[in-house]
């Protein structure tokens, strides 16, 4: 009778099959197990996930001899079947367990976890300081909470860190400081304490600690990565140039100690009446004198420094008590220090049948808002605005989204309209449909304010638009905190994103050190902005049944706007980067026609395709244009056979360059022709899900290929 083999046999036996097949047998059925009770933990013991992503005991994570692997890891750079990275991003309350560091450390050659966009909780384990070979660590956008474990400085090969968007609280590790290859760690938005480590700014690439509870000094060359990387923290947080000077520690009196120090005094009686020091009228009143010097002195620096302090919390008072003094529709003068309030204030003014116009350069950048907010001649106070055209604060939960940060929701939480009108604001750009301003409001939250050009849109249909699209939410679309409509005057406000625009990001005009984008990170952006914007063209299709309960929800003009709303201004200037560095949609149905337009939506197919030649290209678009000039030159490069061309050289020079990253390139490339192919006789263009579907087919096979580390 044939013996029956047992589960172990056979599990042996199909790892020495694997063997012979090529796959290495490093990677061990033991750290298989390890890896998916990992997994399960993240997902809070859901064991679905792991086997939707395939992950199994009897599978190979890295594939060979025809099995396919598991998704979500890669095994490259080496070829030994461990695994190298694992990325569970953007997964929401799928994952919302808890990171164990001792199953993950099984496998020892884990360079790479990325966890971002979920919803985990706990904190960071102290011993994931067993993940030796760890180089790249993204945690951030999650529920994590506690201190930053100091074992975290134990990892002598991280390269980046990044805890952001979290509840962290406690100081930073201050050997974090010390790391010898650290270049990029993130820290904001969270809620850490203490002083920020000595780190070594000229080493590191990438920075920030904003939207914490921060104070003391901030490290040396702090001025590299701008006050945005530090402000907002606590009010103690100080070094020129970018916050006031740190005050001098206090002096310290020496101590009179040894041979010199006078004797004490004399507790026998003698013939003369007091103590001893008070009799002596000779050498001993003298040292009596010498020892209240240094006293006198010392008290004497205590009151200057009091008096230094009184001094300068005077000099607070009366400035503040200045910058409240500067009511609605009062003109401030340039200021001449630097810092992040800019030189200039959304102020407001009377609006007449003819325009209104002034000289005075210094309100520039002011915002004129409708003649219900108009202004008293005195300029000091607004008038009450009726309710219709107040503002709408669309996040009074003061919740953060998977992209706003905790301090932009509570700032919008209790945001008026005049909060936006008193705020120094600053000019970010101006553009076809209108201008953007940097607003810092009271509590020192950055917002985006976009002032929409066209008055002409239907105040009502406006309101329906934005209240759809704040609900509707993904992690590569910004969401609106808060908007304001009236007949001639409509604003957005969104929170201020500090790391720029993919714009500035390709054509290297960003005032930071990000180097050139690399074929893996253009592809990234491109991918989750498809996402981002086939989320938005079916979810705003009238199943959500977003209308809002304080706008008119009947006749023809509602049902109108129940229809897909269209982005109407997609471009890269658009597209912003998050404190993570990850892409984000701004300005989505600003500018979009009512009524889900399929023209509009076919020209956001358009200009994502447009979009997708600038990132494989690195050529901009005229200002004004619709990219047609891009696609006239690119399409002639394709008929004389010189495809390779068309791609810009910093990415082939950036690790793309090998034959099977460029075929990848070449369909990326006709997925961008086919989206703004509209010659006469070409089949119609996709829809934007089908553009997701093709952009995120090439990123899945790359990912399969290559590793996720530059």
């Amino acid at each position: 009778m044939a013996k029956v083999l047992t589960v172990p046999t056979a599990a042996l036996l199909l790892l020495l099959a694997c063997c012979f097949a090529g796959v290495h047998c490093d990677d061990t059925p033991e750290v298989r197990r390890s890896l998916i009770a990992f997994l399960r933990e993240l997902a809070g013991g859901d064991d679905q996930v792991a086997r939707d992503l395939g992950w199994g005991v009897l599978v190979p994570p890295c594939g060979g001899g025809g099995v396919a692997g598991w998704k979500n890891v890669s095994c490259r750079p080496a070829n030994d079947g461990r695994v190298r990275a694992v990325t569970l991003e953007s997964n929401g309350a799928r994952l919302n367990g808890t990171i164990n560091a001792t199953l993950l450390c099984a496998e020892t050659a884990i360079r790479t976890l990325s966890l971002h966009g979920n919803a985990l909780r706990g904190g960071i384990p102290a011993d994931i300081w067993a993940c030796k070979a760890l180089t790249h660590l993204y945690v951030s956008g999650n529920q994590l909470s506690g201190s930053l474990p100091p074992s975290l400085a134990q990892l002598s090969q991280l390269q980046v860190l990044d805890v952001s968007g979290n509840d962290f609280s406690g100081e930073i590790p201050g050997d974090l400081s010390k790391l010898p290859g650290l270049v990029r760690f993130f820290a904001n938005d969270n809620r850490l304490n203490g002083t920020i480590p000595d780190f070594n700014l000229d080493q590191l690439k990438s920075f920030t600690v904003s939207n914490n509870n921060l104070t003391g000094p901030v490290p040396k060359n702090a001025e590299k990565f701008g006050n945005q990387s530090f402000w907002p923290n606590a009010a103690g947080i100080c070094g020129a140039p970018l916050f006031e000077s740190c005050p001098p520690p206090p002096s310290k009196s020496p101590q009179q100690t040894g041979p010199l120090s006078p004797p004490p005094p004399s507790s026998g009686s003698g013939s003369g009446s007091g103590s001893g020091a008070e009799a002596d009228d000779g050498h001993g009143n003298g040292k009596h004198k010498k020892r209240a010097v240094p006293k006198i002195v010392m008290y004497l620096g205590y009151v200057l420094l009091g008096v230094v302090i009184l001094a300068f919390v005077l000099y607070k008072i009366c400035s503040n008590k200045k910058k409240r003094s500067n009511k609605l529709g009062l003109k401030s003068k340039p200021s001449r220090g630097k810092g992040v309030y800019g030189s200039s204030r959304l102020t407001t003014t009377t609006t007449t049948t003819t325009s209104v116009t002034t000289p005075n350069k210094s309100a520039a950048y002011s915002i004129p808002t409708s003649a219900e907010h108009s202004v008293a001649a005195t300029g000091a106070a607004s008038a009450v605005a009726p309710p219709s055209t107040s503002l709408v604060v669309l996040r009074r939960s003061g919740t953060a989204s998977p992209i706003t940060s905790r301090a932009a929701a509570a700032a919008a939480k209790d945001l008026r309209f005049e909060d936006l009108l008193k705020s120094p604001a600053e000019l970010l750009g101006r553009g076809r449909f209108g201008s953007s301003y940097k607003v810092v409001v009271p509590g020192g939250a950055a917002l985006a304010v976009k002032r929409v050009k066209d008055a002409a849109v239907d105040e009502a249909a406006f309101r329906r638009r934005m209240e759809r699209i704040g609900r509707a939410k993904h992690a590569a679309v910004l969401p609106p905190l808060a908007f304001y409509c009236a007949m001639q005057e409509k604003l957005v406000v969104y929170e201020f994103q500090s790391n720029g625009s993919l714009e500035k990001l390709l054509h290297g005009s960003i005032e930071s050190s990000q180097g050139p984008l690399d074929w893996a990170a253009r592809l990234h952006i491109a991918a989750k902005v498809a996402d981002g914007m086939a989320f938005m063209h079916t979810t705003l299709s009238g199943s959500d049944g977003a209308t809002s309960n304080n706008s008119p929800s009947s006749g023809d003009d509602a049902a109108a706007t129940d229809g897909p709303i269209a982005h109407g201004n997609l471009k890269a200037s658009n597209v912003l980067f998050t404190a993570g560095m990850d892409p984000c949609v701004s300005e989505y149905g600003v500018t979009s026609p009512a009524g889900g337009d399929a023209a509009a939506l076919r020209g956001d197919v358009h200009a994502f395709g447009v979009l997708l030649l600038e990132l494989l290209t690195g050529k901009a678009t005229s200002a004004r244009g619709d990219g047609a000039e891009l696609a006239r030159w690119v399409t002639s490069v394709i008929r004389e056979e010189w495809t390779a061309e068309v791609f810009d050289r910093a990415l082939l020079a950036g690790g793309g360059g090998d034959g099977s990253s460029e075929q990848r390139m070449v369909r990326l490339l006709q997925v961008a022709m086919r989206c703004v192919d509209a010659s006469p006789g070409s089949p119609p263009p996709p829809t934007m899900r089908e553009v997701a579907g093709m952009v995120n087919a090439i990123r899945e096979e790359d990912d399969r290929s290559f590793s996720l580390e530059a």
